[in-house]
């Protein structure tokens, strides 16, 4: 008589399988994991500053270009590291498959290599704290401050080339899976808003992302900006040098 053994699968935290998953809904997790440690530092930044500014004069730093590098982590980790990537990254990944009757992502391991990338990407901008000359240059990146300052600005660029990479190609993802893989019979007006809101935040993004990856590239080449090389800056005041940059001192 043929016997049946019962094979029992382990339920419990398989590191292995989170790493080299390609499930949209692990892959989702892993966005939202990422979104919510960067909240958190930007957080803590967001604190240092107040309590900086809770009295005329140094507090806490001990020089001007540390408290600039609060101010540039806080600005650019709640926007780029935890706003766009908790959202699209998360809710997309999670509920945008379920909701139009999708098995998985179009491109799974492109899904994949994107939580990865951006995860990269948060790795170096918290190594920014380290580097002898940390980035200076506020959030955005604006110049004439840029040029003046004596921060690490291809480090910033960098930084947000990785953080805008895996935007870009979420944003193709999706619209090819909301495209190509809805349910059978399932046409563009049975698509709920959620679904709809998605694909115009993706839409937004492939026109945004590239936009901003050109813009902060230009930085790297001063003489786009600088008056005294031929360049065009955005405030003539402020580069002719008769209206003082502001600074924290």
């Amino acid at each position: 008589m043929a016997t049946v053994t019962a094979v029992h699968h382990s339920e419990g935290f398989n590191l292995k399988e989170w790493i080299f998953t390609t499930d949209h809904k692990r892959i989702g997790i892993l966005y939202l994991i990422g979104s919510i440690a960067a909240f958190v530092v930007a957080g803590m930044m967001g604190l240092l500053i107040r309590l900086e500014q809770m009295e005329p004069g140094a507090q806490i730093v001990t020089t001007g270009s540390q408290y600039n590098s609060w101010l540039y982590f806080h600005g650019a980790a709640m926007i780029l590291a935890f706003l766009i990537p908790g959202l699209t990254g998360f809710f997309a990944n999670y509920f945008l498959p379920l909701m139009i009757g999708a098995k998985d992502v179009a491109f799974p391991r492109i899904n994949a290599f994107s939580v990865w990338l951006f995860w990269v990407a948060i790795v170096l901008a918290l190594l920014g704290f380290v580097v002898p000359d940390s980035p200076d240059i506020m959030w955005t990146g604006y110049p004439p401050y840029s040029l003046k300052t004596t921060g690490n600005t291809a480090f910033y660029v960098f930084t947000i080339h990785l953080l805008g990479f895996p935007s870009i190609l979420g944003a193709v993802n999706f619209m090819v899976t909301v495209i190509y893989l809805r349910a059978p019979g399932m046409g563009w007006n049975q698509i709920n808003i959620f679904v709809w809101t998605t694909v115009a935040a993706f839409v937004i993004q492939l026109i945004f992302i590239p936009v901003l990856a050109a813009a902060v590239t230009m930085l790297l080449f001063e003489h786009f900006f600088d008056t005294s090389q031929g360049g065009t800056c955005c405030c003539t005041r402020t580069c002719s040098g008769s209206t003082p940059i502001p600074r924290y001192t």
